[in-house]
C-alpha cells in the first residue's frame, strides 16, 4: 500500500492557489485539532517566534506534527499551563495528486493524461517570507526550553526558518 508523497513534492506554490470550496466535491479535513494550546491569560515575559524565510506551502499534517512535539516537550519540562503556544497559518489551500503506481511494469500504466487535473488528498497554508509560523509564550525562567522545542519543531517544518524571541508586550 502506497504511504503519502513527502511535503518536498508540495513546497512550489501554485499559480492559483486552490481554495473554492464549493466546487470541490470531496474536500480533505485539515489535520490540525488546536490552533491554540496552554494558558493565555498568564503573565508572560517572552515570545518566542518561528518565523518563514520561505514563499512555500506547509502542509497541515506537518503544522500538527509541529504543534504535538512543542506541546509534549513543555508539558514534560515545564508543565501544563505554564505556556501558550498558537500556530498562526491556516491551511486553505486544497492540494491535488494524481495517482500513480511506483512498482514493477508501471510504466505501461502511467502514460496517460498529461497534465491531470488530480483528486484532493490533502490541505496546506501558504506562508510567504516573514511569516509568523508558530509563536510560544513562555516565561524568563523556561526561555531556554521554549528555544529547545522550537529547534525540535523546525526539523517537522522542512523549510528554512529561523527563530526569533521578543519580549511580550500585549
Amino acid at each position: 500500500m502506497p504511504t503519502k508523497r513527502s511535503a518536498s513534492c508540495y513546497r512550489k506554490v501554485p499559480n492559483h492557489v486552490y481554495t473554492r470550496r464549493e466546487y470541490i466535491k470531496s474536500i480533505p479535513q485539515s489535520k490540525i485539532k488546536h490552533y491554540n494550546v496552554g494558558k493565555q491569560d498568564g503573565n508572560y515575559d517572552y515570545k518566542v517566534l518561528i518565523v518563514s524565510e520561505q514563499y512555500t506551502l506547509i502542509l497541515s499534517r506537518a503544522l500538527e506534527a509541529m504543534r504535538v512535539t512543542i506541546n509534549r516537550y513543555l508539558n514534560e519540562n515545564i508543565g501544563r499551563g505554564s505556556f501558550f503556544l498558537r500556530i498562526r497559518p491556516v491551511p486553505h489551500h486544497i492540494i491535488r495528486e494524481r495517482k500513480f503506481l511506483g512498482m514493477a511494469g508501471a510504466d505501461r500504466i502511467q502514460k496517460g493524461m498529461r497534465r491531470a487535473y488530480g483528486k484532493p488528498t490533502d490541505r496546506a497554508a501558504v506562508v510567504d517570507i516573514g511569516d509568523i509560523i508558530i509563536e510560544i509564550w513562555v516565561r524568563e525562567k523556561d526561555l531556554h526550553f521554549a528555544k529547545r522545542a522550537a529547534k525540535l519543531a523546525m526539523y517537522k517544518l522542512g523549510i528554512d526558518a529561523r527563530i526569533e524571541i521578543s519580549p511580550f508586550n500585549r
